[in-house]
């Protein structure tokens, strides 16, 4: 302990000329703001206004991830003499509008408010988790917060997470903040807050602290900054209530389809990942490589969870779950005994990396109560994989879905991107088409091409959409989840007849979008066929419904899963359902006059043979585009 503190202090000094100007802003910012020990740390919404829709909150269809980040910098900051409190704004506002009829959600900064006056902190640390789109734009939730903050002008402002890393000079030149903590942010809070108290001189000095002094944009200096993962985040919970988060939201349709009475939380075992994939961001904010927590840690917090906050189901945030197949093979065994005892399930929602997973780990996955993954192929060109960096190929992927499709009792997938790069031509974009639908899994989940971040960026290639980015789901950027209609753009069944060797623009890639999805996921979907298993689409669709109460394909092709189960009132109820929505919708009217489903609204099948038939006929006029 005495070396340590020894090197610690050589270090500091050996910095302490670079971060003169550093604590020349610190002792300015503390002239003008009285510090005391009080903090706040605010995680803001998870969705976009612009895309609002009350009834689909009130179905808990809205993303309520907990705010581990903050719990990971609270923890961080423990043994310090301050008072953290962390509001996570996200399930505070789901939490009004559910509650309380009358709450004008354009008022939700007030939510902040209530908590700025209560607690009167002298620190506001502020992140979030949402689609990187135009942030500067008024409306944007994380912009408004430091807005909001700047305004009233009462608490030193630090801005932290991806796109404030991303975009750390103009949140400083706007002055929407005064620090940005860039990348990873453990080490840097440390050294960032014991240097405002005055606490630790034998913090390590970090990196990556971005401030304005004499209106120049600086940063800190120090060694390169990599965080040890250890420890768990039991003694944080107390600041959230993370048994009640199932009840304002869910994670993702996993956390749905296993029920929405279900508590749910998220665990962390690998930071990093050892891919290089050049349309993923991760790799530049986390560092090269992967680090994983002590297994007995993380085992310790779950078991927690589960013992004394009565979570029932967990989802995977690990962007590299499969990194570490020892420490992944030692707590998967320690979950088959929570699974036997209490009945845990858990999910990955995030792509697993195809080229880890063996049969053994399909094994422990679902002994130890695995619902569902999915994993990241993205293309079917074997030259777009190249070029993009995947750490596989497609001969290895074929194989990986056929010990995939020997685990039916999981609801496994897998994410493609199209448009890749902005210079993906639609010949390219047929071949991961049909690569999803002779892979075979259970969905295949389709994205357009979106900039995770600027270090993703290909100059000249993306068009101007794409550089701002948006939502990789095309549909949910609209309130109703609808397309909007462009002239000039082949709709339905057309897209299947654009010319291989064109470039399809921004707009009209959002149509193939929407044919792909139609048509490998409902009308050629093997669980719909004979040997597949119709209660698992079901339940999947049923999921993913909640947040789409008013797409009328997922009622009808529910309905029709139900007609192969023999559950007739639930087949008539979605029926009923779809035929409400056509008749009040031209837009839903015309989608499924494109894609040839009116036919099965007005003879809707009355048994299992006329649905076997039925959906026969509709797959024998798309044959010829899935192979």
């Amino acid at each position: 302990m005495y070396m340590k503190s020894i090197v610690s202090t050589s270090v500091s000094q050996e910095y302490n000329l670079e971060n003169s100007n550093f604590f020349d802003y610190l002792s300015i910012l503390k002239d003008n703001y009285t510090l005391n020990e009080n903090v706040l740390l605010v995680q803001g919404p998870q969705f976009l206004f612009d895309a609002f829709n009350p009834e689909i909150i009130k179905m808990k269809g809205y993303y309520a991830y907990p705010p581990t980040g903050l719990q990971w910098l609270a923890e961080s900051l423990s043994g310090r003499n301050l008072n953290i409190e962390i509001l996570d704004l996200n399930y505070q506002l789901l939490k009004r509008i559910i509650e309380d009829d009358d709450f004008e959600h354009k008022n939700w900064l007030d939510i902040l408010g209530e908590y700025i006056e209560r607690i009167n902190p002298s620190i506001v640390g502020v992140t979030a988790v949402n689609v990187n789109s135009n942030m500067f734009k008024p409306g944007y939730p994380f912009t408004d917060i430091l807005r909001y903050l700047r305004d009233i002008d009462r608490s030193i402002i630090i801005a932290g997470g991806p796109l404030a890393t991303d975009e750390y000079e103009n949140f400083i030149e706007k002055n929407l903040c005064h620090f940005v903590i860039g990348k990873e942010g453990e080490n840097k809070i440390r050294f960032l807050f014991d240097s405002l108290y005055e606490t630790s001189p034998n913090t390590l000095p970090t990196p990556e602290i971005y401030f304005k002094h004499d209106n120049v944009i600086k940063q800190t200096a120090g060694p390169q900054d990599v965080v040890d993962p250890k420890g768990n985040l039991i003694n944080t919970y107390n600041m959230i209530e993370i048994e009640d988060y199932n009840k304002v939201g869910s994670l993702n349709p996993y956390s749905r389809m296993v029920g929405q009475d279900v508590s749910f939380a998220a665990f962390q075992l690998v930071r990093g990942c050892r891919s290089q994939c050049k349309f993923c961001g991760v790799p530049d904010f986390m560092g090269k490589g992967i680090r994983h927590f002590p297994v007995n840690d993380l085992f310790e917090e779950i078991k927690f969870l589960v013992e004394v906050k009565n979570i029932r189901h967990f989802d995977v945030l690990d962007d590299a779950f499969l990194g570490d197949k020892t420490a992944v093979k030692e707590l998967l065994i320690k979950l088959v005994g929570l699974r036997e005892e209490y009945g845990i399930t858990w999910s990955s929602n995030n792509g697993l990396t195809a080229i880890s997973i063996t049969k053994e780990l399909l094994c422990l996955m679902r002994d130890s109560g695995c619902v569902g993954f999915r994993i990241g192929i993205e293309s079917g060109n074997p030259e777009l994989l190249r070029k993009m960096g995947k750490p596989t190929n497609l001969q290895h992927l074929r194989k990986v879905g056929k010990m995939m499709n020997r685990f039916p009792e999981m609801l496994l997938g897998a994410y493609y991107i199209i448009g890749m790069f902005g210079s993906e031509t639609f010949g390219e974009m047929m071949e991961t088409f049909r690569f999803s639908s002779e892979i075979g899994l259970d969905w295949a989940s389709f994205a357009t091409f979106q900039v995770t971040s600027k270090t993703t960026t290909v100059t000249g290639e993306l068009s101007t959409e794409a550089k701002v980015g948006g939502n990789f789901i095309p549909s949910r950027a609209d309130v109703n989840r609808e397309l909007a209609d462009v002239e000039g753009v082949a709709l339905g069944k057309e897209i299947f007849e654009l010319p291989e060797d064109t470039v399809p623009s921004f707009e009209q890639i959002k149509e193939i979008w929407f044919g792909f999805n139609l048509v490998a996921n409902y009308i050629n979907n093997k669980n719909l066929k004979d040997g597949g298993r119709p209660e698992k689409f079901v339940s999947w669709i049923e999921a993913i419904q909640v947040a789409h109460l008013q797409n009328p394909y997922m009622s009808l092709f529910a309905g029709l899963g139900h007609r192969l189960i023999g559950n007739s009132k639930s087949a008539e109820n979605h029926i009923t359902n779809t035929k409400n929505i056509l008749e009040k919708s031209n837009y839903w009217s015309d989608r499924f006059s494109q894609f040839d489903l009116k036919e099965l609204v007005v003879n809707f099948p009355e048994d299992v043979e006329e649905t076997k038939q039925a959906l026969a006929i509709l797959r024998n006029k798309y044959s010829k585009w899935t192979g």
